[in-house]
């Protein structure tokens, strides 16, 4: 991926940052899945799109090649587990890539002159999206998603940075916490494309990505119309979205602006943060610091990435009503919570662990001895060996707590 800086808009007196890249539609059948799913599992996809550029989305849906089959649209494939070996449907991918900001402050940036050229992957949102999210909407014949006017985004304490659904959102996050913009920082290393952080509403260390989310830019896969959703549109909820919703997976997200503050009250009082960093002599830490202490902390309870198979949590943390948690309370002392608008939130790494599990191993598939909540796969095994061992695992806490935990992870059938 290319970094180019675009010259300052005279009118609006700004700099604007883009980072950027260019490929070509890629199109393939019988495709193997097995790089894009994080689970590990050789999963063959009937078609495959990847999706580089808007012109290539339109083109796929005046062509109407990506409505006759079933459809699923694939990020990082880091919170999926197909149910069977072969998905018979066409795998939506985006690869859409670009991070645009807005600074009022000239020394922010290196202003080249040399890189004003507009790119093919630039992504313009334009007036005639439809902010009403109904299907009246024209039908815009540009490719172009428009020109987009992030000039009026900047306020005193905030800064608007757009970033599109391809990007690695390691990666973005990353990048935001080298600019010094403060929001995203305790969602560090979570693996992942930026298209897919809204459809989960992803959430780590006592933050949820929807506290940042100002507008999601999306395409109506059924029609092309472009359509806009505003945070209260997205009806965000724990690891919930509107998107998730089986009559809105026709929503291709394109584009996500993120509001985040210039300056901000770092959050220290989820997990084991507060006590890595006073392990480190660490007093008054600093944006960087938060970020790099959140990120050794998973280093030391999650599988890496690529080697061995996982989804990360992959179960939901269950909510309960405060009597449920004063009963269990009294019979378990230590048992952790956080308190939540809708009753008391349970770790259910806690609960899996307290119920024997953390540490097994069946097969090909086991739970981490690290982490009660990751479910992970050795390599060679089978969907369903996964889905068997979540069953019992999910009977064994029922039978212990009377609690219901739910898979966190997306289940693909």
């Amino acid at each position: 991926m290319s970094y180019f800086c675009k010259k300052k808009l005279k009118k609006k007196k700004k700099n604007m940052e883009t980072y950027n890249s260019n490929q070509q539609l890629t199109v393939k059948s019988q495709q193997s899945l097995l790089e894009y799913n994080t689970m590990g599992f050789d999963i063959t996809a009937k078609k495959y799109y990847k999706i580089n550029s808007l012109a290539e989305l339109d083109e796929c849906i005046e062509k109407e090649v990506l409505s006759k089959d079933k459809r699923l649209i694939l990020g990082g494939g880091s919170n999926i587990l197909f149910s069977d070996e072969y998905f018979d449907g066409t795998i939506i991918h985006s690869n859409l890539k670009g991070i645009t900001i807005d600074f009022d402050d000239d020394d922010d940036i290196d202003d080249d002159d040399d890189n004003d050229d507009d790119n093919d992957n630039d992504i313009d949102i334009d007036d005639d999206i439809d902010n009403d999210n109904d299907d009246d909407n024209d039908n815009d014949n540009d490719n172009d998603l428009v020109t987009q006017r992030l000039g009026d985004s900047e306020t005193q304490n905030y800064v608007t940075v757009r970033c599109m659904s391809g990007e690695i959102w390691k990666d973005f996050v990353d990048f935001t916490i080298k600019k010094g913009l403060y929001g995203l920082e305790n969602l560090v290393d979570i693996p992942g494309s930026v298209g897919a952080a809204p459809v989960q509403n992803i959430g780590a260390y006592g933050v949820e990505v929807k506290d940042c989310i100002d507008r999601v830019y999306t395409i109506d896969l059924t029609n092309g119309n472009r359509v806009i959703f505003n945070n209260k549109d997205c009806h965000f909820a724990y690891r919930d979205s509107i998107f998730k919703r089986e009559e809105n997976k026709k929503y291709f997200i394109v584009a996500i602006d993120f509001k985040l503050r210039k300056e901000g009250k770092l959050r220290l009082d989820y997990g084991n943060i507060k006590e890595y960093l006073e392990k480190n002599d660490i007093v008054s830490p600093s944006l960087l610091d938060v970020a790099n202490a959140i990120k050794n902390i998973r280093a030391e309870k999650l599988p890496e990435v690529g080697v061995i198979g996982s989804v990360g949590s992959f179960f939901q943390n269950p909510i309960v009503d405060n009597a449920t948690y004063k009963k269990l309370k009294d019979i378990y002392p230590e048992m952790p919570s956080y308190p939540n608008n809708n009753g008391v939130k349970i770790p259910a790494g806690w609960l899996i662990d307290k119920a024997g599990w953390k540490g097994y191993k069946e097969n090909h598939v086991g739970v981490w001895d690290k982490q009660a909540l990751v479910l992970v796969h050795y390599g060679g095994g089978k969907p369903e060996e996964i889905l068997s061992l979540m069953k019992k695992i999910q009977d064994s806490v029922k039978e212990k707590f009377g609690i219901e935990i739910k898979p966190e992870v997306n289940i693909v059938s």
